[in-house]
């Protein structure tokens, strides 16, 4: 997985966020957070794909 600065920044944000707000140094494991994460993304984005081909055929 190859992340932009744009991309760093954006998850920078959403830890202060989580945090209240927080100002201080923040640091990102990315690996940790591929692992955390990655395999669920997988599913949300195969779940999506298997829905946009359904509804692609008309029965939704």
């Amino acid at each position: 997985m190859i992340l932009t600065q744009e991309d760093e920044h954006t998850i920078e944000q959403y830890i202060r966020l989580a945090h209240g707000g927080y100002k201080g140094p923040v640091g990102i494991w990315m690996g940790r957070l591929v692992e955390l994460h990655m395999a669920y993304s997988r599913m949300i984005a195969s779940t999506a794909i298997i829905a946009a081909r359904y509804e692609s055929k008309g029965k939704a």
